[in-house]
């Protein structure tokens, strides 16, 4: 019979972590993991209690922020478990109780239950390494078949249990474990420990932090050790089942077994996954095929080499130019910087559809060629279930325009360019592009907290821009920067061949135009070419710059390391934005309302400033009549693959600016101290767990490794995950894992709460969000939006219109305020220079 394990969460961002720790084990446990607070006193009280407790051989105490004090909200249910376990051990029922493990705040719980003191560390111990000093007892118990090894294991913990056996009652726990490392005091941290008679262990540490070693030796001991209670207990609950001497315990967990496998169905802790509605599924495409025509369009594909010597940065700005001319407002996003290796860029000649919503808006308004419509939605699950439904595009073949013979087009079907990427991916190519077509956008700080955690938004005032801005582009273009090789694309149905087979030409001649390209050929540019690539030409704008507070940033860290000292929170992402005010009209006087070539120029020249000036992998230019986004991300949140069923992110913690008296031995120096390293351990612990919940495989392919920017040294981590779990996509683990970890701190939720208080409910908006691509063959690739600048109001008049820049850094308990600010002005400056240079 599969073992049977209730993980009790405490809202941690761990938990998933622990689960895959278990799961893993050679006994292969059944897990199922239920909210701390969904375990309320009326159902432990009820009848309902006997059958969990007959149902679950062990029960896990999990971590998680706050203290272990009865009183404590953090605690949820985990009092009312405890004293109803102690009730059905005792009095006339004798039940044999289950085995108990406890984590972190389940260790602190099951000690101060047993009488030893719980009281504050002189300082937090988060995301630092301890070696653990095994005792006699442990040597033979908990750490058995460990003797001789350095058992290094993470902590995040700022309280810890006073051990005292001076007084009676207290000698029922025996110490197993103390951490080398002493406190103030002078005296050692206990680690893990056991109850004398009674089938209860427990450790301070985080055996499931990827940096704690021999956690599932660890947990096998558990097991291996318990293998004989559970026999036993097993055989008490057949015997109460087969007698009649406990009538009322045998009908309670007969009786209520139904009812609690739906108790538990409907409180567990599960992956989100987009389940389709077939009504409104149904009604949009239905609607969406009535406005685009495109039930079943074709898919047209262009191939272009370029020439060895092209400048590919300067070849992708020149094309945007050029194409703006041919078909308007476009979006880009661009890896102007190493790891990144592609560029994409989404066209529409007419205006585009394009998707936004507001928090806490009932509708997701749909602008296009038509009227725009505003579609119903209950809550931001249905404005991803209507995103949902518009890819799904039924792609019926694809023309390759001028691959055949003397220049004729070939067909395939849409499933064979798909298994053809799919290959070339799995054997280690990266020779085809991840956008073919598909939504284009960001999502702001704010829906990422409501989508990703179910955290309501208190806002100070209204958002400025929208929180989902999504446009759906039938027209792309991707260009390799290390094949040189460009990817035109454009689909729509097939009676409209001759329309969109001339736009992919006319894109074709342009590229073959541009000065780059015609340099590179050893041709020189044509002068109208010139005259057109001049208007593009930076224009200073005037403006006045109102840079953060200081006192106030300080004030901020200082009542962070206070909530860090107490236990509500491991890590915080302090933020703060600087406001650029524009004078003047950028409107060209012609009364459209779409966006003017003068608005579009000024935001452009910005955009190729920060291009220069502070180069990234995932850089991105969004532009709409009320607002624009330009930003150079070094980190990448999210890029999935459905057909491999593989995802990565790519979380930046740990940051040195760059001098030219900076090398890179000393950037390695700085960021390998204690206090860098955690911060990058916290983040990558906090994504292991969100990834675990939606991917049967999770691996750590790079642990802090140090990359080089322009502008700084950074500690980035990369995280893979593999086997998507079934009925998962790529768009369920962006929803699922916003918003950013490395925007937040650990645990997540209680810390995007902090946050909010911290920072006066003011909203981050795009800044802290995602922006990227979700593509139709199923890839998607969104980065953080860091080291950027957005824009709002200012449309087609003379009043002022602001941009806003947002930077922060990550407050441990090892941070020092003033390092913490100078950090922050650092990450500032490089968005900042667009607006201060020429």
């Amino acid at each position: 019979m599969t073992l049977q394990v209730l993980l009790i969460d405490s809202y941690d961002s761990f938990t998933f972590n622990l689960v895959t720790l278990f799961r893993d084990l050679s006994v292969r446990p059944e897990i199922t993991v239920v909210p701390s607070a969904h375990l309320t006193p009326v159902y432990v009280s009820s009848s309902l209690f006997p059958a969990l407790l007959a149902k679950f051989d062990v029960i896990v105490i999990g971590p998680g922020p706050g203290t272990p004090l009865q009183e404590d909200p953090d605690m949820g249910g985990i009092p009312h478990v405890w004293q109803a376990i102690d009730k059905y051990s005792t009095g006339s029922y004798r039940w044999v109780p289950p085995v108990v493990f406890g984590v972190c705040l389940g260790f602190q719980w099951i000690l101060l239950r047993h009488g030893h003191p719980v009281v504050r560390l002189p300082r937090p111990r988060h995301g630092l390494i301890s070696v653990l000093d095994v005792t006699e007892e442990g040597r033979h118990d908990l750490f058995a078949g460990l003797d001789g090894m350095d058992i290094e294991c993470v902590r995040y913990h700022s309280l810890y249990v006073q051990y005292d056996n001076k007084f009676a009652g207290n000698e029922d726990i025996v110490p197993l474990a103390w951490s080398l490392d002493e406190n103030e005091e002078g005296e050692k941290v206990l680690m893990a420990a056991r109850h004398k008679t009674r089938p209860y262990w427990a450790v301070q540490y985080h055996p499931e932090s990827v940096c704690s070693k021999y956690g599932a030796e660890i947990l096998e001991n558990v097991f291996r050790m318990s293998e004989e209670h559970i026999r036993l207990r097993r055989q008490w609950i057949n015997r109460v089942l087969e007698q009649d001497h406990l009538p009322l315990l045998k009908a309670s967990i007969l009786e209520r077994q139904d009812d609690l496998e739906s108790y538990l169905r409907d409180r567990q802790h599960r992956c989100k996954v987009l389940h389709k509605w077939p009504h409104q599924s149904a009604k949009r495409l239905e609607a969406r095929d009535q406005q685009a025509n495109i039930a079943t369009p074709t898919l047209f594909q262009y191939i272009i080499d370029l020439p060895e010597n092209v400048n590919v940065s300067k070849f992708v700005t020149e094309l945007c130019e050029q194409v703006f001319e041919i078909s308007g407002v476009f979006s880009l996003l661009e890896s102007a910087a190493a790891p990144g290796s592609w560029s994409y860029m989404g066209f529409n000649e007419n205006i585009p559809h394009r998707f936004t919503y507001y928090i806490p808006d009932p509708f997701l308004t749909e602008t296009s060629t038509l009227q725009p419509q505003a579609w119903t939605v209950d809550s931001i699950d249905d404005v991803w279930e209507l995103l949902a439904s518009v890819m799904d595009v039924n792609i019926s073949q694809v023309i390759q325009v001028g691959c055949g013979p003397n220049n004729t087009d070939t067909r395939i079907s849409f499933d064979q360019l798909k298994e053809t990427v799919k290959k070339s991916r799995e054997n280690g190519y990266d020779a085809w592009p991840s956008f073919f077509g598909g939504l284009i956008g960001y999502v702001s700080y704010e829906a990422g907290v409501v989508a990703g955690l179910n955290v309501h938004v208190d806002q100070e005032s209204p958002a400025e821009v929208p929180d989902i801005d999504m446009t759906f582009y039938t027209r792309s273009i991707a260009v390799n920067h290390k094949t040189k090789r460009v990817f035109i694309h454009t689909f729509e149905e097939q009676n409209f061949v001759t329309i969109y087979r001339s736009w992919i030409l006319r894109v074709a001649e342009c590229i073959e135009m541009l000065p780059e390209v015609r340099r590179a050929k050893g041709c020189p540019p044509k002068e109208r070419d010139n005259a057109s690539l001049a208007k593009f030409r930076d224009k200073k704008v005037p403006g006045e710059i109102r840079l953060p507070d200081k006192d106030e940033y300080l004030t901020k860290i200082d009542r962070a390391k206070e909530y860090l000292a107490s236990g509500d929170s491991y890590e915080l992402c302090v933020t703060d934005q600087t406001l650029i005010i524009e004078k003047g009209s950028l409107h060209d006087g012609s009364g459209d309302s779409n966006i003017s070539f003068k608005e579009m120029r000024s935001d452009w020249a910005f955009y190729k400033r920060m291009k220069t000036t502070n180069p990234a992998p995932y850089s991105c230019f969004f532009r709409s009549k009320k607002s624009a986004l330009i930003g150079m991300s070094p980190e990448r949140f999210l890029r999935w693959d459905n057909n491999l069923g593989e995802c990565e992110l790519r979380p930046i913690k740990g940051t040195v600016k760059r001098t030219s008296k900076t090398t890179l031995e000393e950037a390695i120096a700085k960021l390998k101290t204690p206090k860098e390293q955690a911060e990058n351990l916290m983040i990558v612990d906090l994504i292991r767990h969100d990834v675990s919940q939606f991917c049967e495989n999770v691996e750590v392919a790079q642990l802090m490794g140090v990359e080089t920017y322009k502008t700084v040294y950074q500690l980035v981590s990369v995280i893979k995950g593999r086997n998507m779990r079934p009925g998962v996509t790529g768009a369920d683990i962006l929803r699922g894992t916003l918003p950013p970890g490395s925007m937040t701190g650990a645990p997540k939720k209680r810390s995007v709460e902090i946050l909010q208080e911290l920072e006066g409910h003011r909203r981050r908006g795009v800044y802290s969000g995602v922006s990227g691509y979700w593509d139709l063959m199923g890839h998607g690739d969104w980065s953080v939006v860091i080291r950027s600048a957005y824009s709002v109001g200012g449309q087609g008049t003379d009043v002022e219109r602001i941009w806003r820049i947002g930077a922060g850094g990550a407050i441990t308990a090892l941070s020092d305020r003033e390092e913490e600010w100078e950090e922050m002005k650092t990450k500032l400056e490089g968005a900042l220079r667009i607006f201060q240079d020429v």
